[in-house]
């Protein structure tokens, strides 16, 4: 369980930060299952967009015409009605198939969990233990 920032309970859905989860995930023909190509989290709906509309600009030119055609069309319109709908809490997604490859880009909204933090500078006694250069020893133990 994690505690809350002020440590004595477990976190409340106020402590979570608001943002947007992006993938891309690859999928094939022969294979029913996804591989993780790439993700990213992003805090605004624009940033969201813009790392999906980097990739798919990227690859939109090897597929064929048909293919590409609605994807252009979002490229050239579909940014601020998706970072609004992203906005209101909708997901979104974009395709691009190749031959017998598919991959889609999507982005949902999350909260983001505060990552566990130490208080003070002291570490833990089996940070020690590893044989680490002495300059960077020495960064880590110095107070």
């Amino acid at each position: 369980m994690t505690a809350s920032a002020s440590g004595d309970g477990p976190l409340t859905a106020a402590e979570a930060r608001p943002g947007f989860w992006c993938e891309c995930l690859l999928t094939s023909a022969e294979s029913d299952s996804a591989v993780l190509v790439g993700s990213f989290d992003a805090y605004a709906a624009g940033d969201a967009v813009r790392w999906i509309r980097i990739a798919v600009r990227m690859l939109v030119s090897v597929v064929d015409a048909a293919e590409a055609e609605p994807v252009h069309e979002w490229l050239l319109f579909g940014s601020n009605p998706t970072a609004a709908a992203l906005e209101r809490g909708e997901p979104f997604a974009v395709a691009l198939r190749h031959e017998r490859l598919r991959l889609v880009w999507n982005a949902r909204p999350v909260g983001f969990l505060p990552l566990a933090h130490r208080t003070g500078r002291a570490l833990p006694p089996c940070a020690l233990e590893w044989s680490q250069p002495a300059a960077l020893r020495s960064a880590l133990t110095a107070s």
